[in-house]
């Protein structure tokens, strides 16, 4: 029944918006708050949306199906992975134009960029391999071989050690980017799909589609530490500021797991919009991508009560950290 409801909230949300995104594309380049830039998959475009107004302030194209983001501060760019089309797309963040557009293997899933903002990598689901690009210039700087159907990517600190998750083996590989090579396999549960590490870096998290769990790895230790169940599911995750609490999206289960990271359990489960892909936390604002009815759900971080909803495209995923906050003027 939520679902077929979905149609008619669609109509009617995209009647009352209309007038509030035309005054947001005007006073866009007065923005100073936080941005979150999230891929829709069926309308091949990235819809860019001020978080505190509520409203879009661009819509950028993005190759065929775009699917996974990665916001670099320290690149001034967005990247956004195109399977269809078998492409990234970098989006330049101070004038939120087209920077260009790279050809990525067979189909470029997951996307990450390291912490200084030189590579970006990609994990070519089909070829089993991770691809790195230079994320200045775009050009190619050679190609991982790793694991089966590798998906979720995430870089450490180091910018020089990255996590993928290799989901048909049922495991994360860590890859060292000065040797270009899988030097170690972690055993996770059944078909992790996104990763994230906690902000300081320490604790990686793998989200296990097929046994609705999350594997908490010590990174130093390389190791699962803890096993927590979730919801059905399991697809985006995204840590509080202070990095006290992780949020868990649950595909099949319409509903976020919050986990306290520091107890290593879940403390609550909040119901959330129709299957929940995508997730980011802006301030004191938790951020929810509906696939099912294309939209970005609004709660408070805090006590996941709702706040509204903002239209986007269609079938939006935001697969990857998706928000940028621009510096203040």
């Amino acid at each position: 029944m939520r679902r077929a409801a979905g149609m008619v909230r669609r109509l009617s949300r995209w009647l009352a918006g209309a007038t509030g995104v035309m005054g947001a594309l005007v006073c866009a380049a007065a923005q100073a708050g936080p941005l979150a830039y999230i891929t829709n998959q069926g309308s091949h475009e990235v819809t860019v949306v001020d978080v505190e107004a509520s409203a879009i302030v661009a819509r950028l194209p993005a190759g065929k199906s775009p699917a996974g983001v990665w916001v670099s501060e320290a690149a001034g760019r967005a990247f956004i992975s195109s399977p269809d089309s078998a492409s990234v797309t970098a989006i330049d963040l101070a004038t939120r134009t087209v920077a260009g557009e790279m050809k990525a293997g067979r189909s470029p899933v997951g996307i990450t960029v390291t912490p200084d903002g030189r590579r970006v990598l990609v994990a070519d689901w089909f070829s089993h391999r991770v691809l790195v690009f230079d994320a200045a210039g775009l050009a190619a700087l050679g190609e991982i071989e790793v694991g089966n159907a590798p998906a979720g990517l995430v870089a450490a600190p180091d910018s020089r050690t990255v996590y993928v998750a290799n989901r048909d083996d049922n495991a994360v590989g860590v890859l060292d980017l000065q040797t270009m090579k899988q030097t170690a396999s972690i055993a996770v549960g059944s078909h992790p799909f996104a990763l994230e590490l906690s902000p300081d870096g320490r604790t990686l998290y793998a989200l296990n589609v097929w046994s609705d769990d999350v594997s908490v790895v010590d990174t130093a230790q390389a190791r699962v530490v803890a096993t927590l169940p979730v919801g059905k599911a399991p697809y985006g995750i995204a840590f509080s500021e202070d990095g006290a609490r992780a949020y868990v999206t649950n595909q099949k289960g319409d509903s976020v797991s919050v986990i306290d990271t520091a107890a290593r359990r879940v403390i609550a489960t909040w119901p959330s919009v129709v299957y929940p892909e995508g997730v980011a936390v802006a301030g004191d604002k938790l951020l929810v991508v509906s696939w099912m009815d294309d939209l970005v759900g609004v709660y408070d971080a805090r006590t996941g009560q709702s706040l509204g909803s903002i239209e986007l495209g269609r079938n939006p995923r935001g697969f990857g950290r998706f928000i940028h906050r621009p510096a203040a003027r």
